[in-house]
């Protein structure tokens, strides 16, 4: 039995092929990510029929309704959309290609409305039938803009007071549609403020090395806390949200020789152009108010990379004290972690194989 149904898809592009792994890797999980974003900000309260690539397919079945709220379901979308990507890209501590380049996504909306079935298997079902095969279709048209709301006759009919209003042909035969821009909605963009990158006041440790790996591979391997633990001294788990890039603000949560709890923010700091950085911060070391570590990264030749480990604290009340003793454990585990840093990139380690592993 055939039902009327709202046909809903949301479309992300702009990435462009990547050959780096870290890159592909990366622009993964920013769409998915994005695709996450999107659903959560369906206030019309539509029915995922799928994800498909970049794209979402949303349905509901509808006997009437009123195209004012999928106008006002396509603004929520989009500005939410694009509210991340710019906050995204203040956040943003890798270089990889896909990260570099996020702020470029686009974002498309099609919507089309017709009579659908369902397709049953077990506990799932998805929608099929005519309707189904036209929405998407649509998604290849001669819109001559990157960032649309299309809607088909059957969702906004045409009149004098329409958008552009285009005509295509496909395998099914010609349909009509409006469509209108929504670059001017990027006004409604709330103010991101840039997250403050100050250091703190004493400097307790400072060591260099060269270690053999491009600056990019480095900084993933030091910035992925997939390989944390292959490398550093003293953590004997880590708890963070996988599947998402990490970021200024980000949290995550180390265990400490079985017993110590320690929650880490990523955080960053002013560098030379040439240089990239990666820094944690926590309150949670004691007789400290706030402890930073910072990884500076450079290029000294190709596939070798200058590696600088700093850290800064400020203390609590009577706690510089502390400081020399601090200074001391801190020597002794940083060290012991860039031995073993050595050690895992001598040894042959590859990004892909540790993709592949995982």
């Amino acid at each position: 039995m055939s039902q009327k149904a709202i046909l809903f898809i949301p479309d992300i592009s702009g990435f462009t092929e990547f050959v780096h792994h870290t890159s592909i890797t990366h622009s993964q999980h920013i769409i998915s990510e994005l695709l996450e974003l999107l659903l959560d900000s369906n206030i019309m309260n539509l029915e995922l029929a799928e994800i498909e690539g970049d794209a979402l397919f949303l349905y509901k079945l509808e006997d009437d309704f009123d195209v004012s709220k999928i106008e006002q379901q396509i603004e929520n979308m989009y500005v939410a959309f694009h509210t991340h990507l710019k906050r995204y890209e203040l956040q943003r501590i890798c270089q990889c290609g896909a990260c570099t380049s996020a702020y470029n996504l686009k974002l498309k909306f099609v919507v089309h409305y017709g009579d659908i079935e369902f397709l049953k298997v077990k506990e799932t079902k998805k929608p099929y039938g005519s309707p189904v095969i036209q929405v998407h279709r649509l998604l290849k048209n001669d819109v001559p803009i990157k960032e649309y709301a299309l809607l088909t006759e059957s969702v906004k009919p045409i009149d004098g007071n329409s958008d552009e209003v285009l005509t295509s042909s496909y395998d099914f035969g010609d349909i009509t549609f409006s469509y209108s821009a929504l670059e001017h909605l990027k006004a409604k963009l709330p103010e991101i403020k840039a997250i403050p990158d100050n250091v703190p006041k004493h400097k307790l440790y400072d060591e260099t090395e060269i270690i053999n790996l491009p600056i990019n591979d480095l900084y993933e391997v030091i910035s992925n806390f997939d390989y944390r633990l292959l490398w550093t001294k003293g953590i004997d788990k880590l708890e963070y949200e996988k599947n998402k890039v990490n970021r200024v603000g980000e949290k995550h949560q180390c265990l400490l020789n079985d017993s110590n709890e320690v929650t880490q923010t990523t955080v960053t700091k002013n560098v030379k152009p040439q240089q990239l950085v990666y820094g944690e911060s926590t309150t949670d070391v004691p007789f400290t108010k706030r402890f930073n570590s910072y990884f500076v990264l450079e290029e000294v030749e190709e596939g070798r990379t200058k590696l600088n480990i700093e850290a800064f604290a400020d203390f609590k009340p009577f706690g510089i004290l502390m400081k020399p003793l601090l200074k001391s454990k801190l020597s002794k585990n940083i060290s012991e972690s860039m031995k073993e840093l050595v050690l895992l990139i001598d040894s042959g380690f590859m990004l892909e194989e540790a993709n592949k592993s995982e």
